[in-house]
């Protein structure tokens, strides 16, 4: 708008001197020292105007050196501004990673704690099994390798299965494990081994 301003206010001032040189020139033909004195005046005139025009200039050009100041000083305000708040998300960002870091060393600390009493606590435990385990009983030394009678059998082989005799002539059956055993004397069941199975 200044700059509109400032041509337009040109503009008009040439004409005004341009008119009036025309005019004084048509004057100065006709009277001498007249004419001259009127061409001096406006040529001063002229120049007070030239010094009118530069000393608007430099206000414009100083106040538009003042608006680019303030426009780049506010600039700067504002990037500084972001930079700290860059700043100060990342130093926020940081606290809560040291924060999730102690909480997980926390959490890895708890977990050991854990397994390391789970492991004590297994330990104990298995000994005290072993401790209650229940033993199998011992076979009777008495156990002539004869075979139990009829009754006997039925009674103690229940639904199990007779799946043949051994060379001594005993039955052997088979428990519902797979397990093969006979019926001896004493009415028990004796297990065979692994090797001596049918």
């Amino acid at each position: 708008m200044k700059n509109l301003f400032s041509l337009l206010f040109m503009c008009f001032l040439s004409l005004a001197v341009l008119t009036t040189t025309a005019q004084d020139d048509k004057k100065g033909t006709k009277s001498g020292s007249k004419g001259k004195a009127k061409t001096e005046k406006a040529d001063k005139k002229e120049k007070a105007a030239d010094k009118k025009e530069k000393a608007a200039d430099k206000k414009e050009k100083a106040s538009d050196k003042k608006e680019k100041a303030d426009k780049k000083e506010k600039a700067d305000k504002k990037e500084k501004a972001a930079d700290k708040k860059s700043k100060s998300d990342e130093a926020k960002e940081k606290a809560a990673d040291k924060k999730e870091k102690v909480a997980d060393k926390k959490e890895k600390a708890t977990d050991k704690k854990e397994k390391s009493t789970e492991k004590a606590d297994k330990k104990e435990k298995k000994a005290a099994d072993k401790d209650n385990t229940i033993k199998p009983a011992p076979k009777p030394k008495n156990d002539d390798g004869k075979e139990a009678d009829a009754s006997t059998k039925k009674k103690v082989a229940g639904p199990d299965k007779q799946i043949g005799k051994d060379e001594k002539g005993r039955s052997i059956f088979q428990g519902p494990r797979g397990g093969q055993y006979y019926i001896n004397s004493n009415g028990n069941k004796t297990y065979l081994k692994a090797d001596s199975k049918l």
